[in-house]
């Protein structure tokens, strides 16, 4: 009985959250970049798409422009907090919290990383 309660419980609030989210990411990250990748996709991938990848809307994030040498972790948080300086880009300050974009950042370098490395 008990049993039952828990899963008329679990369905509809699984497909609450799924219709909340945004796309669905492809890579598979280890557990640290998790939170990141969640993230990311909940708030940025509906304009830089699918892990990052870009779209029509948005530049592919996984791009040596964007790499920590080019783009330093601190110019992504301004970004985020007050929108790209083109205009382009909308601020996402109510959308995310600090820890949010730590562990955006944190995904998107590791996610770099392991182009790179692709590409060596």
């Amino acid at each position: 009985m008990k049993n039952r309660s828990l899963v008329k419980l679990f369905i509809p609030l699984t497909l609450l959250l799924t219709s909340c989210a945004g796309p669905t990411p492809q890579k598979i990250v280890p557990a640290e970049f998790e939170a990141g990748q969640v993230s990311f996709h909940k708030v940025c991938a509906g304009c830089h798409g699918v892990d990052a990848m870009g779209t029509s809307k948005a530049p592919n994030l996984i791009h040596a422009k964007f790499s920590k040498d080019s783009y330093s972790n601190n110019k992504i948080v301004k970004t985020i907090m007050n929108g790209s300086q083109s205009g382009a880009m909308p601020s996402q300050k109510r959308k995310v919290t600090e820890e949010d974009i730590k562990q955006i950042i944190k995904y998107l370098r590791y996610s770099q990383k392991d182009i790179e490395s692709s590409n060596t």
